[in-house]
């Protein structure tokens, strides 16, 4: 008898998306969990990415449940009433507490860890294990529903998270001793600070049915070698 790992298996694919322009950009506000709302050019911005993407199947959508996010990823779901959506409070941004409202020059942006021990922050090593804890959810669901053909499913979260997660499998300096390197860098990927709001980064596993899963979760701790592959991220012109 065959096992499940014997049958053809699709590819999982996972599209990360980062909500489009608010006041707070424009002013070099720090945001956290605020719920700020997009201006003019963040709602277009959500019509580019929608259209850039009205070509390409999606299976399941989880996102951040803020204002912006949402109103971000309602272009792409127009014509998607059939698939699942799920919000998770999980996939907000770093919660920067008593900073929130505050100056970028409050912190060192170039330092992910420069607002940890300020009144109220999430310590940014507990914000990536919390990523890392809402990711293993999303696939170790996700994976068990690929089949013969591909899966793809779009996460719609914050930029720092997008770039934390993918810095975490990579374990670069920034984000070193969260996991070993689980993940290679493909040519279209390119290291940088925050994904643009029109960029539609991209995580592949290329071999879902393999992972290991545990009570609906992927296992960090049972993986073996790299099997993510990011396909796409950033621009080369903006890479780190």
């Amino acid at each position: 008898m065959s096992s499940p790992t014997d049958r053809p298996s699709g590819q999982l694919h996972l599209l990360f998306v980062r909500h489009g322009e608010t006041q707070d950009n424009i002013d070099k506000i720090l945001q956290g969990l605020r719920d700020t709302s997009l201006t003019e050019k963040g709602l277009r911005e959500g019509e580019i990415l929608a259209k850039k993407l009205q070509n390409q199947r999606i299976d399941a959508v989880y996102h951040s449940p803020l204002n912006r996010i949402v109103q971000t990823i309602r272009p792409i779901l127009a014509d998607r009433s059939d698939i699942p959506v799920h919000a998770d409070a999980d996939l907000t941004g770093q919660s920067l507490g008593q900073l929130e409202g505050g100056s970028y020059d409050t912190i060192d942006m170039s330092n992910p860890r420069s607002a940890d021990g300020q009144p109220g922050v999430e310590l940014f090593d507990d914000f990536v294990r919390r990523l890392k804890k809402v990711l293993a959810v999303i696939v170790g669901t996700e994976s068990r529903q690929v089949g013969e053909q591909d899966r793809t499913v779009l996460i719609a979260t914050h930029g720092v998270g997008i770039t934390s997660i993918f810095k975490a499998l990579e374990a670069s300096p920034s984000c070193e001793g969260f996991n070993p390197k689980l993940a290679v860098r493909g040519p279209e990927a390119y290291e940088v600070r925050w994904t643009d709001s029109d960029d539609v980064a991209k995580l592949v596993v290329p071999r879902p049915r393999d992972l290991p899963v545990k009570d609906g979760s992927l296992d960090w701790s049972a993986l073996s070698g790299q099997p993510f592959v990011i396909e796409r991220w950033g621009k080369r012109e903006k890479a780190l």
